[in-house]
């Protein structure tokens, strides 16, 4: 049985769910705390990566507290 293919998110997309602009998301690749698929030019997130994002995102803000 054929294993199913995650669906990748673009850039666009990634900004839009997380309600930031597409340069903050590119920010955020260039600083390492996200982690895209590079496909030719393009930047292609999985969603378990945008999740881990998140996840540590709220670890590090009750860290803070």
């Amino acid at each position: 049985m054929p294993e199913t293919i995650p669906q990748l998110l673009t850039l666009l997309a990634v900004a839009q769910l997380l309600s930031v602009s597409p340069h903050t998301v590119r920010s955020w690749v260039r600083n390492g705390k996200l982690r895209p698929v590079r496909i030719c030019r393009r930047l292609l997130f999985r969603p378990d990566e945008v999740s881990r994002f998140l996840d540590e995102g709220e670890a590090r803000k009750l860290s803070a507290q």
